[in-house]
């Protein structure tokens, strides 16, 4: 307290308001900070949510049209008269293939060997022993090497084969059923389409993967597929069992999940019609065609599947969009390594990507809710949970999005609290120092005031900041000042107006040197082109006009000379009466001084031209053009007059006389300079001074230029 007390009055204050306001800056910052991540938060609780809600009626809708789809499809007449047809026709090609001969057997040992083996093992990271998986029925051996070896389209596309055209009843029976499950398969996104008759033997696939032809009850008693038959096939008609996914061997050991129903012709089953899931249409249906952006998930959100085995049902987003960062995010968690490889081989996260948190636990208990959980990549996330209602598996549906992106917003907020209590803080010093000043010294706003007024500012007004007697003293201190503000102001307006009319009466040149106080000027040019124009008809025009439309056109005539005269480098020196007076290269030294008094006089042309034409008049001009020296200055004391003087305007002016109308007359002097760009013609001689004597020419452009 005793150090605070030696401080002076000015510290004490800043000090004083320094503490209030940081503290105000930081318990509002702090309680912004919280308040934004509680709404943040809520907020995105309630997004995750719906959205989770949305997509799990999405995929609950999609399975229940699937399963609608395949009662309908086995049921129809043609899947059963398909059914029965494929199944004669395979016990036809199993008595017809008793002695199947060796080119078949060694063409399908050759494609398991060399095809199907080193694709599996790339796809499974493992060796593959070929010899295994060669169908020893001699009706699959046959099937199989006539569509799947002879097959001309490569895996993926075998569907496009219609058979081999042979005569046996299975190729015909192919030949009439194919298209139709085949455009089945397309039109609804299946990946594949079966027929299995009551031995389990799959007498029709669409795809034609290695499980076609074979026995589902020996090679593939194991896999998910045989299980959904066997359950399809105990089961009344109109029932549809699902099995959940299971890598599947003839896929390349892809996910392959099954829906099958029995088919029946009347009340006796003559087999089985099972589909192979589309993963493509479950991850179009869970990713939103991938567009989670649009589905309101962010950079960072996705809503996925998870199975009974805490694993994937549809595809990581991470893997989608970027596989790089993703396989360096999980190699980062609890996964292995040889899990790892077996998800960039399989190039999927369904049932190769773990997933591991409270949540999943939960969900399949049969509970919903939202939590804060660490993903699949190893992020604090904010999760959506609940479980499917789809028969035959036990999935939950999990909408998850990155804390760092919920909170992003409040990071930004915290960033620019920060940064705005710096500035804040810096202000603040400043206010503070600026008040215990004032507080200690409120004369120096006038001081202040009093300087720049002295510096030359001429709108130095000071703030009135009270009513005592530095607020009168301020009051009439702005009052002086925008007296003097005023006074300055109208200086500077008749400082312009005399700098107009100087310019309106002297060349630039002539108006700067007498701005600068110099009132005489005397100048002499030794080259310079004088031209002497005169209107003629001006007297009779106006007799036979009124005086104010007189004036008008004389107006209107000698302002388009002056702007003539200003485009061509000529300098007008006085209009008397109906004779202008104008010189090129006296201000401004100019070496075609007299192409430019040539050109300028033949623009003077097509402007009397064109006034005839407006006002109806019959005005003509004549012109006469002399180069030489000249004398230029002003006259007068108290009304200064700027002219030119010497014999040179005084030819000019003797040429004009003797000009003709609508004609230019020049000098020899002219000629010398301009021959090689005009063409000149002598029409005599003329006498300016008693005893000399001139010839004279005539410029003939003026033809051409009014034709043009």
């Amino acid at each position: 307290m005793r150090s605070f007390n030696r401080l002076s009055i000015q510290s004490k204050l800043m000090s004083m308001l320094l503490a209030v306001s940081i503290g105000s800056i930081v318990v509002i910052a702090y309680e912004g900070y919280r308040s934004g991540q509680k709404a943040l938060a809520g907020s995105f609780e309630n997004q995750l949510t719906s959205l989770r809600a949305a997509k799990a009626r999405q995929i609950e809708n999609y399975f229940q049209t699937l399963r609608s789809e395949v009662q309908v499809y086995g049921n129809a007449p043609s899947t059963v008269e398909a059914m029965k047809a494929f199944t004669a026709a395979y016990d036809l090609v199993l008595d017809e293939s008793a002695s199947i001969d060796a080119r078949r057997t060694n063409g399908l040992r050759d494609f398991y060997r060399n095809e199907f083996a080193p694709a599996l093992a790339e796809k499974t990271g493992r060796e593959v022993n070929s010899d295994i998986y060669l169908p020893a029925a001699l009706a699959a051996r046959y099937l199989q090497f006539e569509y799947i070896v002879e097959n001309p389209n490569p895996v993926g596309d075998r569907e496009a084969f219609e058979g081999p055209g042979d005569r046996t009843d299975y190729s015909q029976a192919h030949k009439r059923y194919h298209p139709i499950f085949r455009e089945v398969v397309e039109e609804f996104g299946y990946y594949d389409l079966f027929l299995i008759d009551n031995q389990g033997n799959v007498v029709y696939s669409v795809e034609k993967e290695i499980d076609f032809a074979t026995s589902l009850l020996f090679g593939t008693a194991s896999s998910n597929l045989a299980e959904v038959y066997r359950d399809a096939q105990r089961q009344n008609s109109g029932y549809v069992a699902m099995v959940d996914f299971e890598f599947y061997l003839p896929s390349y050991s892809a996910p392959a999940a099954f829906m099958a129903t029995p088919i029946y012709d009347g009340v006796e089953l003559v087999g089985v019609m099972a589909i192979q899931l589309s993963v493509d249409e479950i991850n179009r249906v869970m990713t939103g065609n991938q567009r989670w952006a649009a589905d309101g998930l962010g950079e960072t959100g996705e809503t996925f599947i998870v199975g009974e085995d805490a694993t994937m049902r549809s595809d990581s987003r991470a893997r989608l969009e970027d596989p790089d960062a993703y396989f360096d995010a999980i190699a980062s968690t609890t996964i292995d390594l040889e899990q790892g490889d077996r998800i960039r081989q399989l190039e999927t996260s369904i049932l190769t990507q773990p997933v591991n948190n409270p949540t999943i636990d939960r969900a399949q208990n049969g509970q919903s809710g939202v939590d804060t959980v660490t993903n699949y990549l190893g992020q604090p996330v904010l999760s959506a949970y609940t479980q499917l209602d789809i028969r035959g598996v036990n999935w939950i549906i999990i909408s998850e999005i990155n804390q760092a992106e919920i909170f992003a917003p409040v990071a930004v907020f915290a960033r620019r609290v920060l940064i705005s209590a710096a500035g804040l803080v810096f202000l603040i010093t400043l206010a503070s120092l600026w008040l215990a000043r004032a507080f200690l010294k409120p004369v120096n706003q006038l001081s202040e005031g009093f300087r720049r007024l002295a510096a030359g500012h001429q709108e130095a007004f000071v703030e009135v900041l009270a009513d005592d007697e530095l607020g009168e003293l301020a009051k009439a201190f702005n009052h002086m000042v925008k007296k003097n503000y005023k006074a300055n102001a109208l200086v500077a307006q008749k400082t312009q107006e005399t700098e107009a009319l100087l310019l309106n009466m002297f060349p630039a040149s002539v108006a700067k040197r007498i701005r600068k106080g110099e009132n005489l000027v005397a100048d002499e040019a030794e080259s310079v082109t004088v031209i002497f124009m005169n209107v003629l008809n001006f007297q009779r025009m106006t007799e036979a006009l009124k005086p104010k439309q007189a004036i008008e056109i004389l107006n209107e005539l000698v302002k388009a000379l002056d702007e003539a005269t200003e485009s061509h480098g000529v300098e007008k020196i006085k209009t008397t009466g109906s004779e202008y007076l104008a010189v090129s290269g006296l201000s401004v030294a100019r070496l075609d001084h007299a192409k430019r008094v040539i050109d300028f006089a033949a623009e003077s042309f097509q402007i009397v031209a064109q006034i005839n034409r407006e006002w109806k008049v019959d005005l003509k001009m004549r012109i006469g053009v002399h180069t030489g020296e000249v004398i230029a200055g002003t006259v007068g004391t108290q009304r200064l007059i700027y002219d030119i003087w010497g014999d040179t305007v005084i030819t000019a002016h003797h040429v004009q006389s003797a000009a003709e109308p609508s004609s230019i007359y020049v000098t020899e002097a002219v000629v010398r300079r301009l021959s090689n760009l005009y063409e000149f013609a002598p029409v005599g001689d003329i006498e300016p001074r008693k005893g000399k004597s001139l010839s004279v020419f005539r410029v003939n452009i003026l033809e051409g230029l009014f034709t043009s």
